[in-house]
């Protein structure tokens, strides 16, 4: 793992950025004390965008993956954390007095469905806010990076998918809600102590800021070299032995499993979830999150995140064509900010360079022991779960 691409000077401590971070960190720490309930309840929802952004850009930024299926993974996520506190809502605040949440009696189900009844349970309910969309990412990453698609055809399904599950889950009332989802939920309660909104608050900035840093240092390593890589050349890549699949499905699958604690995170602070955030809509507004911050930053998409949502809640106030404005913002960075606000910060500064991960050129040559070092156990796991498919759709 200590080994590196030749010709690849190893980087040095990157002081200024510890400390411009542990400033930013610090201050949006004590941001609730100094702004309203409205602006940390809002600052907390962006910031939650911020590291579904963040996920995104690890597979589009980093890897060349355009995906509109981020929302899809987000709403996964925030279905899991619904149920539970759905069904954990006491008796006495249920519309019916029951157990059986208020959409389910309304649609004729007389007991819980099996696969929603383990949910009611903290521990089952955060691993499947995890696993869920992990789950399903892999299956059709394994699909479609398997079968070697690539390029716009890949954002065609991730729309497909996208449009396929809002119908689903509209047109499955009965246990999704429908188009109005799950609302009312219970609040978030561990050990008997109910979270509160100040406590949410930093639960979602501590979050953040390790989906920010883990995401930092995972595109610093190694694999973070090979990922460049792929989105530079591909097929070079593929031609100097590496299983470009399996370094896809793997980031394909960590990005969603990121989005969907995010969205997780997002239920108990709204109080409710619904299949608008699986639109194409939705999965849209990320990837202008990532296009306005700029690609491949990490940060840049965190911070585009902030600024819309606060652009959007104060033209709210004015008019309802909001969308304009934002739709305005996106096409002034794409005709004049290729690199995106990022683009913006002075080269003189060497913040850019800090956050970027030096780009290899794929002639020069891999170390490829030093490359594989710490990856090959994963890659060996995903193959043998290729086997495992290989064999059921064999049989």
């Amino acid at each position: 793992m200590t080994q590196v691409l030749d010709g690849v000077q190893r980087s040095t401590v990157p002081v200024k950025l510890f400390i411009t971070a542990g400033i930013v960190f610090l201050i949006f720490f004590i941001l609730p004390f100094l702004v309203g309930v409205f602006q940390t309840a809002l600052i907390s929802k962006l910031l939650l965008f911020g590291a579904l952004a963040i996920s995104l850009d690890l597979v589009w930024g980093f890897t060349g993956i355009l995906s509109f299926a981020h929302g899809v993974f987000f709403t996964l996520g925030g279905y899991a954390m619904a149920y539970y506190l759905k069904l954990n809502l006491a008796a006495a605040n249920n519309n019916y007095g029951g157990e059986l949440p208020d959409f389910m009696v309304w649609n004729g189900l007389e007991q819980l469905p099996w696969f929603i009844a383990p949910l009611k349970f903290l521990p089952i309910a955060v691993l499947a806010m995890i696993l869920v969309p992990a789950a399903f990412a892999y299956i059709i990453g394994w699909f479609i990076f398997r079968s070697k698609v690539s390029g716009v055809y890949i954002t065609i399904i991730t729309l497909a998918i996208s449009s396929a599950l809002t119908t689903l889950f509209i047109s499955q009332q009965a246990y999704t809600g429908g188009t109005n989802g799950i609302t009312d939920v219970a609040i978030l309660s561990l050990a008997g102590i109910d979270i509160t909104d100040i406590n949410l608050y930093w639960v979602i900035l501590i979050f953040t800021t390790l989906v920010l840093a883990g995401s930092w240092w995972l595109t610093k390593s190694n694999l973070g070299l090979i990922l460049r890589s792929i989105n530079e050349n591909e097929r070079r890549i593929s031609y100097l032995g590496y299983d470009v699949a399996s370094f896809k499905i793997f980031i394909w699958t960590l990005s969603a499993a990121i989005a969907g604690i995010a969205g997780g995170l997002f239920v108990p602070l709204n109080r409710f979830i619904s299949p608008v955030y699986l639109a194409v809509a939705f999965g849209t507004q990320v990837v202008i999150w990532v296009a306005i911050g700029g690609r491949g930053t990490l940060v840049g998409p965190l911070i585009a995140a902030l600024l819309l949502g606060q652009v959007q809640n104060s033209a709210e106030r004015v008019t309802q064509d909001w969308q304009l404005i934002v739709g305005v913002l996106l096409l002034v960075v794409v005709l004049f900010l290729p690199k995106g606000l990022m683009g913006l910060v002075p080269e003189r500064i060497g913040f850019n360079k800090l956050l970027e991960s030096p780009t290899p050129n794929p002639s020069a040559g891999y170390v490829r022991a030093g490359l594989l070092d710490w990856f090959t156990p994963l890659q060996g796991a995903l193959r043998s779960m290729q086997g495992w498919f290989s064999k059921d759709r064999d049989r």
